[in-house]
């Protein structure tokens, strides 16, 4: 089987769906030698990238440089005359933009989320034109695309409900991400130099993502300051780029723009406990790499987030701050089984996902 895998949206850094490209390409590769597939990746992309690492190792794969943009007018303009000379079995698109001009391709698309619901935004949009764009783009990969993979049945059920329309099992497919299996593969003493390195020590509370408006990272340093009150010894540690031009410069915060993972997995194995009381998720990805540490994890108590943290997670009101902070202070003080929390994030698995995503790829060529 040929496809074409279209990593257009993977950038020079590392966000959730770059994660979802890489680690999906890399376990289907080693498990099905037999397909062949070309990834179209933009021409930002440096020789260094974690891509380029990834896929190297393989010899069923192609690499292929397409200078259109992921979003916008080329997205449909370009696209579509590419992938038909480029004749794949099947087309696979990760986000919610799909160019449509494909042709008699079978089109597979992943929609992670919406970009958007009637709360909350991802991004600054003062004019209602990235709004406008994604909901129509969204709306024409519903519509155009053979198959469509969410990656929580959360982000499923709003979608469809935005959309008024009914769940087709044929068409409409919930496969969870996964979890690298060595994601929590670090030893003591390179935690113990790395934490050296960026001067942080124990114990101290950890947010991993962008920060932005929907990471409700505002009212997270609120929560945290009021839990400080009474823990005192406790510092914030942040990782995400500032697009919110926060003023951080606290004596108990402390902010990393960007880290590499092995860096990454040092910060989580140390924490005392993670904080994600995030407004609008569509999987939760850092819930499970915390929990593959044993750390206790507190967020928000509706959504995907609810989804992938279950039992195991502290729900909080992410509306409250008074809420969040009570969710850390049990976190810290009453955290649940670590054990569990490990066994449970082993249960998502990035080879779970890449044969169940093969056998979309095969029912799209046959249905």
């Amino acid at each position: 089987m040929k496809i074409v895998f279209d990593a257009r949206i993977h950038l020079n850094y590392y966000s959730g769906i770059s994660r979802y490209i890489i680690c999906l390409l890399e376990a289907y590769l080693r498990l099905f030698p037999e397909d062949y597939l070309i990834i179209l990746i933009n021409p930002t992309i440096k020789k260094d990238n974690a891509i380029y690492k990834s896929l190297a190792p393989f010899k069923n794969v192609e690499i292929k440089i397409i200078n259109a943009g992921h979003m916008g007018p080329a997205n449909y303009i370009k696209m579509g005359k590419i992938i038909r000379e480029l004749a794949p079995d099947v087309y696979h698109y990760p986000h919610l933009d799909t160019p449509i001009f494909t042709g008699n391709i079978p089109i597979v698309a992943t929609v992670h989320d919406s970009n958007s619901n009637n709360k909350v935004k991802k991004f600054n949009d003062k004019l209602g034109l990235k709004s406008l764009y994604f909901k129509t783009s969204l709306g024409l990969t519903l519509k155009k695309a053979k198959k469509i993979i969410f990656v929580s049945d959360s982000i499923k059920r709003e979608i469809l409900a935005q959309y008024k329309l009914i769940d087709d099992e044929q068409k409409h497919t919930t496969i969870h991400n996964g979890l690298a299996a060595d994601f929590n593969a670090i030893d003591d003493q390179e935690v113990q130099t790395i934490l050296n390195e960026l001067e942080v020590s124990s114990p101290y509370i950890l947010i991993v993502g962008q920060i932005r408006t929907h990471k409700n990272i505002e009212r997270s340093i609120a929560a945290f300051k009021q839990f400080s009150n009474q823990n005192p010894e406790f510092k914030l540690v942040i990782v995400g780029h500032n697009y919110l031009n926060l003023d951080l410069n606290e004596s108990n915060i402390v902010h990393f723009d960007k880290v590499n993972n092995v860096t990454l997995r040092a910060l989580y194995s140390s924490c005392s406990a993670f904080l994600f009381p995030s407004l609008f998720e569509g999987f939760g990805l850092p819930i499970l790499e915390a929990f593959s540490f044993g750390k206790p994890v507190i967020t928000s108590n509706y959504g995907a987030t609810v989804e992938v943290g279950g039992d195991l997670a502290n729900l909080v009101d992410p509306l409250s701050v008074a809420s969040i902070a009570s969710g850390i202070e049990s976190a810290v003080h009453q955290p649940k089984d670590s054990n569990q929390m490990i066994a449970y994030a082993k249960t998502f698995s990035w080879t779970k996902n890449a044969k169940a995503v093969r056998q979309i790829y095969l029912d799209a060529l046959v249905d």
